[in-house]
């Protein structure tokens, strides 16, 4: 009997298509959208009992219903499918075949398609794996479980004991899973109490990073529960299981490996896998019974974890059979050598008053590391522990940073303010800037526990307003910031921040002499892409349009020339775009190249196990889009690859350093970079030169091939056409202040300040020369916005007041500082709070508060009466800036200004004033470390019969060197007392001694040979605020100083009249420039000539034509200058004054005018006798020139003297050549008959005659003008 079809009963107003021998319907229960039935008219039973018409006509209505499916609902494929009998599925006896529409991940994993009619058997090409892992060296569980955090997109762990050390080992996995947009969660438990309080406080770590991190686009989850036996009354809790679910995965292992090293690494763990698809009711109670117990379990909180942590130790019970200890926590990492000596110089820098610092270290070299060191030794100077704030602009730094300082300190309670998180309680808080400078979060901030010590990362970002309005809300005794970059990178100089106190640099040079960094060898390549058409918008090209121009056949084949030449084994290659990427390896793959693309969008590799790969030599290359420029820890990269422009020369160092960590038998990593016809690759090549000691400038590197000299293994290879195409991009013309402020501008797109020339070493006051003030010259240079030029306008005399103050004390700068610093420049200050706040500002800066020390009515500067120091405020700045009412008055106890800022210009007012003030306060405390450095000697380490001892320098010429017992602080901090004798320094003990201990310091410091002859080592004792201290100085001879600049003049009377003048030096109608290899450094500075040989006598004595390196002494007090050769001015009958060079010497209550040649005359200075400039350095002209008869060619010439021109008589540099092609110039041995109209008095000039043959040049001596014989005499080298 034939039962009746329920198809036939379908009206046909339902049919979706009809022919004469079938028809079409929607089925009832569809698979998917648009799933649809084709019928036989005739009732048959199976396709083999239907005719052949009916075949081919169910098969045309096939192909009509797939061609209206594919225009109403757009499907990714089919299934056509027919049941055929009972065991096959079929329900109904009337044949209809199915036409099910598809849809691109509708299923987990589609491969086989209708083979899924049996469950399990649908996708044969996934192989069957090992169903046990059983553990051990030979099956480590960790290798079962990496391949599949790399694919999944929910990953849920079960351990019920978790170690440290295995959530270190997972930590790649699951922060490469996140950033995939994956679910984890782990869910632990506190039976026994073999559960690490410090592996709870990862997790609990994990979770805020996690949330700090949600702003990422495709950001996944990461969650962790505990389960509490006592709370949930079990007598135990063992279980273990690890489920991962996705695309076409879902594999889970139930067994005995919990998250340990052990575990996963070296312990003998059976877990045996389960996969859904092979048995699926074990897949669902895995599931059902980890979801179970996540319900029941406890969100891990704070609070929760420190109590857990207390009571765990006595709660630890014997353990039962198969459970194993603890593991020992992580080992906290110790500081390498150069950490250890920033370290030493922070301390250092503390005892000294100090309480800003910056630190330099090359990417690499461990700044976080660095940071969490030194709160502890801080901690440790203090007795106590402190509250910490972190600063970062991004939040993958926070991340960073909590991780180290999890590491150093395991105990320490993390709070976070970024994204959602607005905690500020805690040990260490992490803080964004964006979110903590907002107004209301900066109350918050305000209202919040005090901060003892505060560090700003990456601080090259740090003269944002976002920062200062930070800095200005709390009061910690310490700021440290930290930055990679050797140079102001993405924002305006840095370093008056933090009052000019750079404490420690160690830039990749030092790394990779230390041997920390592996050397690199560089190749740049001339790119052909056409950057000027491709859009230049915020320092960023227009992404789309810079991947069409880098996608190219020719600019790969490019690089595979390279690629080939220049071999290694493991490359991260750099790409510009998620499109790039591909592309790239897609290109390298199709050279056999094994390469991935990692990304943070779709169809990338995974992060984690793309790096196990190349690290394992299974992969040869990653191509990655921005995700490597930090945190790779793969040693054994040898090779980047730069195939995108970056902008950022800190991101640039960033990307180079992922190639040097060094590993086992890695000599070297190889750059590539393809250089561009574009200004910013004179950034990041102006950035690698700066490595070499002393660093070439971009100019000499790209016009005259000069070479730096970089460390042992380092090279820096360009290819011609790219120098000749970057040589374009190099401002011309104007003097070198000028020069240097075009090209740092056009780099960066953003002009340098002032400050910042002048901390390089440039002087912006020659620009007065030509320009009325700084900003006029800015002016006229395009860089002025209309803002600031109507600033400027409006408040021209204020910002020349600023620029051109004299400065005999710091005093008016601070006080302007003080109302920047509380955004009060508008408004003003009460006046105590005004005066507290100035003496803030001078206490944190050693070389400002010494304009405190000679006021003897406040005591001790570091602690005055503050009613007696509000009276000496108001006496002095205040008044000065009041007097007249022009731009302050006082009323009513408070300190108002009435500055020319309009509130339309009120920003740029500020910001102007700021810029010069920083400028200012730079060159005051530059001066200040220059004139306390002149108080600083060595004293000598010999030998007498008992053991080392220390040689003074002889006191006729220091007549300020201690006398007597002296406290003295080494430079460890520890306090010891020296005995100062005449001649030298037999005994010193530490405070509280009585016994010598002199040798034994000596030899701790210097080693078994101090003072033994042949050695020259050296202490060098330095007056600071607090008195004397001492160091040792390096044992090897210091290196000649390197060539640099001063201002210069023809005659001691052109330079004392430059001396006088009341705005500066630099700008004195006779003002020269000269190159000099002066070892000092500071404000103040000139060079004249010695003229005649008054002073050529004694242990250091001064002859005609020597270099007289000369300082301002007006600031000079009277014990800096007795035993000091100084410019001194003195009466003259017919001129008025003349100016000579003596030794200043106080005898009898008198000064008198010494001469250190005993056969000229000494006398005593009378009342209009005044000293102009000290003499601290001589540099007689046998220490430039080579040895004599030393042939150079012009190359060499070059390099020796700075020339800038091929060589030819004349003044070059402020030096004086004469280059002789024609013998007949010498008119006799050592005469020549060569008029050189404009040489100076006792001026000497350098004699090179050229060799015939070679074209060289030697050097024949340095001759004077004799004009008795009217010719040039050659004089014999003096000694001495």
């Amino acid at each position: 009997m034939t039962m009746s079809s329920p198809f036939l009963s379908v009206p046909e107003s339902q049919w979706v298509a009809a022919n004469t021998f079938a028809f079409a319907i929607r089925d009832g229960f569809p698979v998917s959208p648009g799933h649809t039935l084709v019928i036989p008219r005739r009732q048959v039973a199976t396709w083999f009992d239907a005719s052949t018409e009916e075949q081919r006509a169910i098969f045309e209505l096939v192909d009509e219903v797939k061609r209206g499916l594919d225009g109403e609902l757009h499907p990714d494929g089919y299934n056509i499918g027919i049941n055929v009998g009972a065991a096959a599925g079929q329900t109904v006896l009337h044949l209809h075949v199915h036409v099910i529409p598809r849809f691109q991940g509708d299923m987990d994993d589609p491969r086989g398609g209708v083979r899924h009619v049996i469950p399990g058997k649908g996708n044969y090409l996934a192989g069957r794996n090992k169903p046990l892992a059983t553990g051990g060296l030979g099956d480590p569980f960790l290798h079962h479980l990496e391949p599949l955090f790399a694919d999944a997109v929910e990953i849920s762990v079960l351990a019920a004991f978790v170690q440290d050390s295995g959530l270190e080992l997972l930590r790649e996995s699951v922060e490469a899973a996140l950033t995939r947009g994956a679910t984890v969660r782990i869910l632990t438990g506190d039976y026994l109490a073999i559960t690490q309080a410090d592996a709870l406080r990862r997790l609990l770590d994990w979770m805020e990073e996690d949330a700090a991190l949600q702003a990422e686009p495709g950001r996944g989850r990461f969650e962790a529960r505990v389960v509490e036996v006592e709370k949930l009354q079990l007598t135990s809790f063992h279980p273990k299981s690890w489920r991962f679910l996705g695309t076409g995965l879902a594999v889970a292992y139930v067994g005995s490996s919990n998250i340990s090293r052990a575990a996963l690494k070296t312990g003998v763990e059976w877990n045996l896998r389960v996969e859904r698809d092979r048995d699926p009711q074990a897949w669902n109670e895995v599931v059902d019974a980890f979801e179970g117990w996540w319900s029941r379990a406890s969100p891990l909180d704070a609070n929760w974890v420190e109590q857990y942590a207390r009571r765990a130790p006595a709660a630890r019970l014997r353990l039962p059979a198969g459970e194993t200890e603890p593991e020992a926590p992580l080992p906290r990492r110790e500081p390498h050598s150069l950490q250890r000596q920033a370290l030493g110089a922070l301390a250092r820098g503390r005892r000294e008053g100090r309480q800003r610092a910056l630190v330099v270290l090359a990417t690499g070299l461990g700044k976080t590391l660095l940071a969490a060191l030194d709160v502890e030794q801080f901690n440790q100077e203090r007795g106590r522990a402190s509250r910490v704030l972190f600063l970062a602009h991004r939040e993958e730094l926070l991340v960073q940073a909590a991780e180290t300082f999890r590491r150093q300190q395991h105990h320490l309670r993390f709070g976070w303010y970024v994204g959602q998180r607005a905690q500020l309680v805690g040990d260490v808080v992490f803080a964004s800037v964006q979110k903590l400078s907002r107004p209301e979060d900066l109350h918050a901030l305000r209202l919040a526990a005090a901060f003892d010590y505060v560090i700003v990362d990456e601080v090259h970002h740090a003269t944002a307003a976002s920062y200062r309005s930070i800095l200005a809300c709390v009061e910690p005794a310490f700021i440290l910031g930290l930055t990679a970059t050797p140079e102001r990178a993405d924002e305006g100089d840095v370093l008056g921040l933090f009052d000019d106190h750079l404490a420690w640099r160690s830039d990749l040079g030092e790394g990779i002499q230390e041997g920390l960094l592996a050397p690199f060898e560089y190749f740049g390549l001339k790119d052909t892409v056409p950057y000027e058409n491709i859009p230049w918008k915020s320092r960023r090209f227009d992404v789309a349009l810079l991947t069409q121009a880098v996608e190219t056949e020719a600019r790969m084949r490019t690089l595979w020339r390279a690629w080939q030449k220049h071999p290694a084994s493991r490359t991260l290659v750099f790409c510009c775009s998620i499109s790039h990427a591909h592309f790239v390896q897609q290109w390298l793959g199709g050279q056999g190249i094994r390469a991935v693309a990692v990304h943070a969008g779709a169809g990338s590799a995974d992060r984690a196990q793309s790096l196990r790969q190349l690290a394992n030599g299974t992969l040869d290359a990653i191509c990655a889009v921005d995700l490597f420029n930090e945190g790779v820890d793969v040693p054994s990269i040898d090779r980047v690859v730069m195939l995108r422009p970056t902008e950022s020369p800190v991101v640039f160092l960033q990307q180079l350093g992922r190639g040097l960590r060094k590993a086992k038998g890695k000599e070297r990593v190889i750059l590539i970079d393809f250089v561009g016809n574009h200004r910013l690759f004179l950034d990041r090549l102006r950035t690698l030169l700066a490595v070499g000691k002393p660093p070439v400038s971009l100019r000499d590197f790209l016009t005259s091939d000069r070479q730096p000299a970089l460390p042992a293994g380092c090279t820096v290879e360009v290819e011609l056409e790219a120098k000749e195409m970057l040589r374009h991009f190099l401002s011309g013309g104007g003097q070198e202040v000028e020069r240097v402020y075009r090209e740092l501008r056009d780099a960066r797109g953003l002009r340098p300040t002032i400050g910042e020339l002048y901390r390089r070493g440039y002087s912006p006051a020659t620009l007065r020369k030509a320009h009325p003030g700084w900003f006029d010259f800015v002016r006229s240079e395009g860089d002025l916005t209309d803002g600031e030029a109507r600033t400027l306008d409006k408040g021209r005399d204020w910002f020349k007041e600023l620029e051109l103050a004299n400065m005999s004390q710091c005093f008016q700068m601070v006080v302007l500082e003080a109302l920047l610093e509380a955004d009060a420049l508008e408004q003003g200050l009460p006046l105590p709070e005004l005066a507290r706040r100035c003496l803030a500002i001078l206490q944190r800066s050693p070389e400002l508060l010494r304009d405190l020390e000679a006021v003897k009515a406040l005591g001790d500067p570091r602690l005055p009466n503050p009613a007696r120091f509000l009276t000496y405020w108001k006496s002095n700045p205040i008044e000065a800036w009041t007097k007249g009412g022009k731009w302050f008055r006082v009323e009513e106890e408070r300190f108002i200004p009435r500055l020319p800022m309009a509130p339309s210009t009120q920003k740029s007012f500020e910001a102007m004033t700021r810029e010069l003030v920083d400028y200012r306060l730079a060159q005051y405390r530059r001066r200040q470390q220059a004139q306390a450095q002149d108080s600083a000697f060595d004293a000598r380490v010999i030998s007498n019969s008992r053991g080392p001892i220390l040689k003074l320098p002889e006191r006729s010429a220091r007549s300020d060197l201690p006398l007597g017992t002296t406290a003295v602080r080494l430079d460890d901090g520890a306090r010891w007392h020296f005995d100062f004798v005449k001649i030298a320094v037999n005994v010193a003990r530490p405070d509280g001694a009585k016994q010598n201990q002199l040798p034994d310091l000596l030899r701790q410091w210097f080693g078994p040979t101090a003072g033994m002859p042949g050695t020259a080592f050296r202490v060098r004792f330095t007056l600071g605020p607090d008195g004397w201290s001492a160091a040792p100085v390096q044992a090897e001879p210091s290196p000649l100083a390197p060539w640099g600049t001063l201002v210069a003049f023809p005659s001691l009377r052109a330079a004392a009249g430059a001396v006088e003048h009341p705005i500066s030096i630099d700008q004195a109608p006779e003002a020269a420039r000269v190159r000099l290899p002066s070892r000092v450094q500071g404000e103040g500075l000139f060079a004249v000539r010695a003229s005649g040989d008054s002073m050529d006598g004694g242990a250091h004595p001064i002859r005609d034509g020597d270099w007289l390196v000369m300082r301002d002494a007006k600031a000079a007090g009277a014990g800096r200058l007795d035993g000091r050769v100084a410019l001194v001015q003195v009466p003259d009958p017919i001129t008025g004054f003349r100016y000579q060079v003596k030794r200043l010497v106080r005898q009898d209550g008198h000064w008198l005018l010494r001469s250190d040649n005993p056969l000229r005359e000494s006398f005593q200075a009378g009342e209009a006798t005044s000293p102009v400039a000290l003499v601290v350095e001589v540099i007689p002209p046998e220490r430039l020139a080579p040895p004599l008869g030393t042939t150079l060619t012009e190359e060499q010439l070059s390099s020796h003297f700075g020339l800038s021109t091929a060589p030819r008589t004349g003044r070059h540099e402020g030096h004086l050549f004469l280059f002789i092609k024609d013998a007949q110039a010498f008119t006799s041995p050592g005469r020549l008959a060569l008029r050189v109209p404009d040489h100076h008095p006792s001026e000497t000039a350098f004699v090179f005659t050229q060799e015939t043959a070679s074209g060289d040049w030697t050097y024949q001596g340095a001759a004077v003008w004799r004009d008795d014989e009217d010719r040039w005499a050659l004089e014999l080298p003096r000694s001495g």
